[in-house]
């Protein structure tokens, strides 16, 4: 994709009803931007040939490695403590600070079919896709 191309994505992506088609290496990705009202702000969420399906966001949860290559090349990566700073209080309290320590690192990873950013969407799409093509507008 050529720079006026990113650019005119990011000029729809700034709007919260923007949304464009792209070709990634033989997928259809389906850009949509849509409003979250609980939080009052927009996202960009990504359509993999059309669809959003659930099984593509399994993974291993510790590891954070991806059981299918949608999920790899188009979803976005969270990393988030398995417990709440609350509880880690209380283990060091009751266990010391050993065992907290042990238990503050563990992570919990998943991935999400939503972008905040577009400039992450943007690295990450470069980043895990050989070849991106704008198809058209929708």
């Amino acid at each position: 994709m050529e720079q006026a191309d990113w650019d005119a994505l990011k000029e729809q992506m700034t709007s919260p009803w923007g949304s464009m088609k792209l070709k990634c290496d033989g997928f259809e990705i389906d850009l949509v931007q849509r409003t979250n009202p609980t939080k009052k702000n927009w996202e960009t969420t990504v359509y993999v040939d059309g669809y959003l399906k659930g099984i593509w966001l399994a993974c291993d949860h510790k590891t954070g490695e991806p059981e299918h290559e949608e999920t790899r090349r188009f979803y976005r990566k969270v990393t988030r403590a398995l417990y709440a700073k609350k509880d880690i209080e209380a283990y060091r309290k009751i266990f010391g600070k050993r065992e907290a320590t042990k238990r503050e690192a563990v992570k919990f990873i998943t991935y999400d079919w939503s972008w905040k950013s577009f400039t992450s969407l943007k690295k990450h799409l470069l980043a895990n896709n050989t070849s991106i093509a704008r198809i058209a507008d929708f």
